[in-house]
């Protein structure tokens, strides 16, 4: 009898397929990720906020799927797993829907990768030429510290925290986390708070504010 693939194993192979361009990985994540992240989605956007349907829902993730596909090869799996970038993404055009409406939601040109890449110093977006330089490198010992910082964080308060970097506001679901990293949903949201209070600690130290 076959063992059983391990869920890192699996996404392996599926980012695999995916950068390799090969459309199948859609419809494997969409058949292995997509019932979970709806029941999230649906939870909080249709049973706690009220604002979608479930039908909305069903079609944020077929939007999730098309900004996945247009956005593969930004994909790190250093950063998070594929279930819970489609779940980020997935998020995102909900937020858009509701900010923009289906129109403008279903046309929105951004890259859903982008967000996190931008907050890495290695990929910063080129501030403006006016800007003084001494803000940029300011801004820059800030970001490369705070990654110093974020890599020295135990294995699950990382994972969490970066989660949660790569979302536009707010934080990801604590349920699909607990749900990834196999551990109790309260876990999460203390692993959370412990790895936030390190960060601000830390920053504080080498002389940075976080909020």
């Amino acid at each position: 009898m076959a063992s059983q693939e391990s869920p890192e194993d699996e996404n392996t192979r599926l980012a695999i397929s995916l950068l390799d361009d090969n459309e199948d990985a859609l419809k494997e994540m969409l058949r292995r990720y997509g019932p979970d992240i709806i029941k999230v989605l649906h939870a909080k956007f249709t049973l706690r906020l009220k604002s979608l349907t479930l039908e909305d829902i069903e079609d944020v993730v077929a939007v999730a799927i098309h900004r996945i596909w247009d956005a593969r090869k930004v994909y790190d799996d250093k950063q998070q797993s594929l279930r819970v970038w489609f779940y980020c993404i997935a998020e995102n055009v909900a937020k858009d829907v509701l900010k923009h409406g289906w129109y403008k939601a279903r046309r929105l040109e951004r890259n859903p990768g982008q967000d996190w890449l931008e907050a890495r110093p290695d990929c910063a977006v080129h501030e403006p030429q006016m800007q003084k330089k001494d803000e940029r490198r300011k801004e820059s010992k800030r970001m490369q510290d705070l990654a110093t910082v974020v890599n020295k964080l135990p294995e699950v308060q990382r994972r969490i925290l970066l989660t949660d970097a790569a979302m536009r506001d707010g934080v990801a679901s604590s349920e699909l986390l607990a749900n990834e990293l196999d551990i109790p949903v309260a876990h999460v949201r203390v692993y959370r708070f412990r790895g936030m209070a390190t960060v601000r600690k830390e920053m504080t130290k080498l002389g940075h504010d976080i909020p």
